[in-house]
């Protein structure tokens, strides 16, 4: 992982490759936020559902015949 060394032939850490992890983890970080923004009007809805049709079982035992 020296994409930036490769790339603009600068090594900003001295060759450890800590930038590299930081800008990875941070676009992946983004990509989740940008996930969890987007779904964070469907996902209550869905998990408030979830609770109502759980409350509404007739029992509690998860191998009931």
């Amino acid at each position: 992982m020296d994409f930036i060394e490769r790339w603009l032939h600068i090594s900003p850490d001295g060759g450890n490759r800590v930038s590299e992890f930081l800008i990875v983890t941070a676009v992946v970080t983004i990509i989740i936020g940008m996930g969890v923004v987007a779904l964070r009007g469907h996902l209550p809805g869905k998990f408030i559902e979830y609770l109502e049709e759980f409350r509404k079982r007739e029992s509690s035992d998860r191998f009931d015949d």
